[in-house]
Formats: structure tokens, C-alpha cells, sequence
């Protein structure tokens, strides 16, 4: 799949990085690794024709050359440091900032020659002295929108750099290893998906930044393979949480600071520029997660206002739909206040001007705004919980349609100018693919065609949508994979996908990579493949979720049982082979099938589980837990280590040993209590790695031991 998409400035242009990989070949009875090669290309937005804009060799060229060349033996993650993270276009077109993790690097599109962006250290034979010069790692390098410079995170520094000159100026430095400015730590990475904690101002004149204190925050200890050890601030339930504060930075100046309260304990999420660049919009969370305030906060004297307030009873779920028009006086908001999230426009005093959507369905985000013709584009469940549409709808609430209309599931990204937007689109039984189109779904070229349907597995094209009702009268997606053979008077056994947790949706009409196509794999082996999605999940409005508040698992597994009940009396199942399976959340839910009574599982699989959620971190636990010391029964209950002792069929556990979300304590925990009982699980490690599905050779190897565990056992 083409990636990392951009817009250039004058939305001209849509570029991406294409990657290809070679297969390793096997050299005298030796498998060499993989080759992959990127290049940088572009869509034209009014012929649809495609460009090479950098290929693999000046990229390699233009990073390696920036920082060294390799060496013999050089490690693999110290290469890896060097393929390219990120690009950004100029101001004016004519040029790309590459970035790899170690070095940064203009690129002249026209010329095609490369120069680097930083000044350089000067270079030393000595291979010690080289190895001290080496530079330190980038982070989120952002160009001003006049194009006149652009910063980046260094050392934990923010730096400045003023393009023509090549000046650069250090704007901000933490004090220690705990404090950081300008970048987002663990929490706010990880639980809010920040990617950069610096925002130029539109005038170019001023940066706010975040700045996060982790010194209280208990660390953890990840543990490498070769013994060396680094330490992640991650905030444990009921324990510090990250503390954070804003400044304003102007280019010429004092700083800013803008005055948030006089509690620390809060979470700020969300943070943007008004057109205007005068002011700041900051979206303020309380710790518990049921309040969340709209603050506008004067970007020259750090005061600030709060103008628009949501709370829940249960918990407020974090959504990016925030987008101030050009006036600077409204602004869109979405609310899940209804029971379902929906688009409203307010003024800057907190006035609701229009509620723009309102039904059974949810928005699941904003994605443009054409102000000359005062229109709205979003995306939204309106067609069915199972697919995502793009719709547009005027600013006063009137003339909603629908805009994309291939029934599966479409993600729009749209030109800075609204006027046309790239479409990615897939359902169950189609690659995805990628379409420009213009704002009235009318196509105007392919970036990526969809692999014909024959080469789609049967049990795929086969797969059943269907809804099962539960003994609550409540009724659930769910889908079910067949072998291509299926004869209705034989008995087959059953895996049963569990996913099934907060913002996850199992059930969805679109491609579902490589799960799913293990899944049909295995559908062709003589299997049904089962997966329902149980209340909990997302794609069906906050009140469907809500029945999990204060505990894990009751509410889940409960559905999942009428689910087992439901293939129980289907007189081609095979009462005694049903199998679960499933990976994080998912991976928790197949504990809870394989120890709590009734046992309904034969064998079951927990990939990366959560086995006591005090393991967990606080942000995501706290918000659907609750206090840990208030709630103490929830939390416990939650877990499925009390029930090791019902363990009476083969479990198979995999875990990833460097995964900064779920530690490897998880699985220990539960191996020590399973011994404790006499009874012990099959445990698959994978030192190293971030997470079971990190690279190639991690997922095959995984879905093979995957694959005989259930041939064995099932």
C-alpha cells in the first residue's frame, strides 16, 4: 500500500511513499532477509498521472550521505535509523525535508540533489571519536507555514532553524531525563496517539508547546534479550500521571505561559491554533475521564476561558473532531451526549448555533470543510454499523448526503483546499483501494487497484455477515467463515475470534489482512471461523459500550456465551471442538473463556493478555475501572488469574517481550498462579519485539505455531 500521504501546500499535488520487498533468497542453503525499497512519488490532482519524485537510491544517497556510510557488521537497528521516518514539503514546492531518525536533509525536486538541513559535525577517522560525534536521534521536525523555518525535537531539545541561513537556535531544554518539551511522552503517545507536542502558529510567528513532567510517574524497566535495560515512565493505576503544562513561544519574545488551573491532575489531549493565531483551543480532561472542558486561552498574556463543558456519567471517549472555521468565531464539535457521537456548531462564547447530524449512527470523524459552499464532510455509520460512508451536510444542519457509495468501508483525505479527497476503500473480500475523487464522489484517477477477486480465498468470498440475539433480547454482529466445502450434514469444530474490547469492532465489512486471511487459512483446513461483536465494542454508540463500566469480562464473555450457544445448536457444529482465540483485549477474553465457568472452550490461544489490569496502565484503565481502591471488586473480578484453577484444556500463550503497552508480567502472572495450581500453559516468547506482529518473520512464525496448536488441539 502506498503510505505516508501528503497534501503539498498548494494541493497540487498528493505525494506518498511507494515500498517494495523483495523476498529473501535462499545462497547456499541460507535464507538472506528481505530486501525493501521505498521511493517518494506524487499524484497530479487534475490529470491523475504519477510522478517519481525521489527514488531509493537518492534517498539512501541523501540520508546516509547526511550522517555516514555504513560499516561492515554495523548493527541492525543502528541502520535501520537511517531509512527515512517522515517528509514535509516546502513552502513553495520545489523541495522535500527527509527525515531519517539521525539526520536531516533538504531535497531539491527539481535539480535532484540533496543537501543536508543541520550543520554538520566534522568528520574524524578515530572510530571512537566518530562514534561520539554521531548525532543524536530526530524527532517531529515541522516547517513553518510561511516556509521560513522549521524546528525539531533533539536530545530532548527543541530546536529552531531558520532556513535561509541555516541558524539554528535552541528554544526549549528539559531539565532531566523525566521532564520533556515539545515532544509527547509515553502516555500522551500511547493513549492519546499525539504524534508531535509542538504546533506552529498559522502567522509562523509563535509555537506552543507541551511541556510534560514524568518525575513521579513509576518507571518500568524494559528488559533486552542481551541483558541491557532501559526505563519508560508508565503511569500504573491509581498511581502519578504525567504533569503537563503550555507555553507560547514567540519567535521574538518571552515565553507564554498559559495558565490551565490550579490542578495538575488532568490530562490535556488535544491542542490546536485558531486561524486567527491569536489564540489557543485546549481541550482539558479530567483525571476520572468524565469531564471535558474546551478552554480558549489568549496566546499573548496565557489567559484563558472555558467555553463549552461535556460530561458523562460513565466516561467521555476522546475524538479529533474539533475544526475552527476561517472566521475564527465557529468552531464544529462532536458529543457523544445523545448516546451517539454527532456533529454540532458552536460560536466562540459556547453558543450552539446547529446540531448538523442527529440519529442511530455515529460520526467516527471530521474529515474536511469547503466553506465557500458551507459544507461539512464526515464520516459516519449512518448506512450501517458495518461500514463507514463519506457524507456531506451544510453548516446549518440541512442537506445531508451521502457521497461515497461502494458499500464497504471508505477513509477520505482530503486536499487543503476541500475540493477533492483520496478515497481508501475495502471491504471484507477486496484489497484495498485508493481512488481520487472530487468532492462529489465522482472519480478522477487510481492511485491503487484492488487484487483481482480470484485470488481472494474462497472462505473469504464465502464469509456470512449475520446477527445473533442474545437471551437479553439483544441483538449482535456478527460474521462466520465456512470451509469451501462446507457439507451441512458434518461436524466441524469452531475457533471463535475474541476482540472485543473498548474502540475495537471485529465485525466490520472491510479488509481484514493478515488475521483474516489466517482465519480463511484455517476455514480451509476443515474449521468455522466464528466472531461477534459483544457490548463493549465500538461502532454502535456509547450506551452499547457502557455495560462494561466498573468491570471487565462479565458483560463480554456473557454475549460471547449466547454466541457459543448459538453454534451449539447448529447441527453442523461440533459440540466438543470449539476453540478461542485472540491478540491484547481479545487475548483477555480468551483467558476468561478458558478458565471461568462454564467452560465452554476446548482450547484457546491469548495473544499479548492482560491478566491482572493493574498491570495496565492508568489512562485506560481509569477510565473504564474507575479509582482501583474505590472499585477494588471491579478491578479484581476483572481478572482471570482467580480462575487458574479451572484450567482443563491446552492454552497457548504469545508474548512479545519489549511490548511497552503489555508487559511480560501479564503472562508471568498467570504462569505462576497455574503452577501454584499444578497445571502450567504453553508459552511462546519473542524477545525483543515490540509487538507479536512487528515484522515478517514474527507473523509467520507466530500463525505457524498458531496454526499446530489448533491442528493439535482442536
Amino acid at each position: 500500500m502506498p503510505h505516508s500521504l501528503v497534501w503539498s501546500p498548494d494541493g497540487q499535488q498528493l505525494s506518498f511513499i511507494r515500498t517494495t520487498v523483495t523476498p529473501g533468497k535462499m545462497v547456499r542453503g541460507v535464507l538472506l532477509p528481505s530486501v525493501s525499497t521505498s521511493e517518494i512519488w506524487s499524484l497530479n490532482a487534475d490529470t491523475g498521472e504519477e510522478k517519481l519524485l525521489v527514488s531509493h537510491t537518492q534517498l539512501t544517497e541523501a540520508l546516509e550521505g547526511a550522517h555516514r556510510q555504513p560499516v561492515i557488521g554495523e548493527d541492525e537497528d543502528a541502520a535501520k535509523k537511517r531509512l527515512l521516518q517522515s517528509y514535509a514539503w516546502s513552502q513553495d514546492g520545489q523541495s522535500l525535508l527527509l527525515a531519517s531518525r539521525v539526520a536531516l536533509v533538504w531535497f531539491d525536486l527539481d535539480k535532484h540533489t540533496s543537501r543536508p538541513a543541520l550543520p554538520q559535525k566534522p568528520a574524524t577517522a578515530d572510530k571512537r571519536d566518530r562514534d561520539k560525534a554521531e548525532p543524536e536521534e530526530f524527532e517531529s521536525p515541522q516547517i513553518s507555514p510561511d516556509g521560513r523555518y522549521f524546528v525539531f525535537v533533539q536530545g530532548h531539545r527543541l530546536s529552531l532553524e531558520n532556513v535561509a541561513n541555516g541558524t539554528v537556535r535552541v528554544l526549549a531544554t528539559p531539565k532531566d531525563d523525566d521532564h520533556s518539551v515539545g515532544f509527547p511522552d509515553w502516555t500522551y503517545r500511547n493513549e492519546f496517539g499525539m504524534k508531535a507536542a509542538h504546533w506552529w502558529s498559522p502567522t509562523s510567528k509563535a509555537i506552543a508547546i507541551l511541556q510534560t513532567d514524568d518525575t513521579a510517574v513509576q518507571k518500568y524497566q524494559m528488559r533486552h534479550a542481551d541483558g541491557d535495560e532501559e526505563a519508560i515512565p508508565y503511569p500504573k493505576p491509581g498511581g502519578a500521571i504525567p504533569k503537563v503544562s503550555l507555553l507560547v513561544m514567540p519567535l521574538t519574545g518571552n515565553p507564554v505561559p498559559i495558565d490551565l488551573g490550579s490542578d495538575p491532575n488532568f490530562y490535556l489531549p488535544r491542542v490546536q491554533w485558531l486561524p486567527d493565531g491569536k489564540h489557543l483551543a485546549i481541550e482539558r480532561l479530567s483525571r476520572s475521564q468524565k469531564k471535558l472542558e474546551l478552554l480558549i486561552a489568549d496566546a499573548s498574556t496565557g489567559k484563558m476561558q472555558t467555553i463549552l463543558t461535556e460530561q458523562d456519567a460513565y466516561w467521555i471517549n476522546i475524538a479529533g473532531g474539533l475544526r475552527f472555521l476561517s472566521d475564527s468565531n465557529r468552531f464544529l464539535w462532536t458529543s457523544e451526549r445523545s448516546g451517539y457521537r454527532h456533529l454540532y456548531l458552536y460560536d466562540i462564547a459556547g453558543r450552539q448555533l446547529a446540531q448538523l447530524t442527529k440519529g442511530e449512527w455515529e460520526v467516527t470523524s471530521v474529515d474536511g470543510v469547503d466553506e465557500n459552499s458551507a459544507g461539512v464532510y464526515f464520516t459516519a455509520t449512518e448506512a450501517s454499523a458495518l461500514e463507514r460512508h463519506l457524507y456531506r451536510v451544510n453548516l446549518d444542519g440541512s442537506g445531508m448526503t451521502q457521497v461515497t457509495k461502494s458499500k464497504g468501508t471508505h477513509s477520505p483525505f482530503f486536499a487543503p483546499s476541500g475540493k477533492l479527497f483520496l478515497d481508501t476503500w475495502s471491504d471484507h473480500l477486496s484489497t484495498p483501494r485508493l481512488d481520487l475523487l472530487n468532492a462529489g464522489g465522482s472519480k478522477i484517477a487510481s492511485l491503487r487497484e484492488m487484487a483481482p477477486a480470484a485470488t481472494v480465498p474462497a472462505p473469504l468470498r464465502q464469509l456470512e455477515f449475520l446477527t445473533v440475539t442474545t437471551h437479553m433480547g439483544q441483538h449482535l454482529n456478527a460474521w462466520m467463515m465456512k470451509p469451501p466445502d462446507f457439507d451441512p450434514a458434518h461436524k466441524y469444530p469452531v475457533i471463535v475470534y475474541a476482540a472485543g474490547g473498548p474502540g475495537e469492532q471485529a465485525v466490520r465489512d472491510l479488509w481484514g489482512g493478515d488475521i483474516m486471511l489466517w482465519f480463511s487459512m484455517m476455514a480451509e483446513k476443515g474449521y468455522i471461523v466464528f466472531a461477534l461483536d459483544n457490548r463493549g465494542t465500538a461502532g454502535s454508540g456509547h450506551l452499547f459500550e457502557e455495560p462494561i463500566h466498573l468491570r471487565f469480562s462479565a458483560t463480554e464473555m456473557a454475549d460471547m456465551r449466547d454466541g457459543v450457544l448459538y453454534l451449539q445448536s447448529q447441527p453442523w457444529v461440533d459440540r466438543t471442538r470449539i476453540g478461542i482465540c485472540g491478540w491484547g483485549y481479545g487475548g483477555f477474553l480468551a483467558l476468561h473463556g478458558m478458565l471461568d465457568r462454564p467452560i465452554l472452550y476446548k482450547a484457546g490461544f491469548a495473544g499479548s493478555p492482560i491478566t491482572d489490569w493493574h498491570l495496565y496502565d492508568a489512562v485506560f484503565t481509569e477510565r473504564y475501572l474507575e479509582d482501583p481502591d474505590h472499585n477494588l471488586d471491579g478491578w479484581l473480578s476483572s481478572s482471570p488469574i482467580e480462575n487458574a484453577a479451572n484450567l482443563s484444556g491446552p492454552l497457548l500463550i504469545a508474548q512479545a517481550t519489549l511490548d511497552e503497552k503489555i508487559h511480560t508480567e501479564n503472562s508471568l502472572m498467570l504462569l505462576d498462579e497455574l503452577l501454584d495450581q499444578g497445571k502450567y500453559a504453553d508459552i511462546l516468547l519473542f524477545p525483543d519485539r515490540g509487538d507479536l506482529f512487528e515484522d515478517r518473520a514474527t507473523r509467520k512464525a507466530m500463525f505457524q505455531r498458531l496454526t499446530d496448536f489448533f491442528l493439535k488441539n482442536l
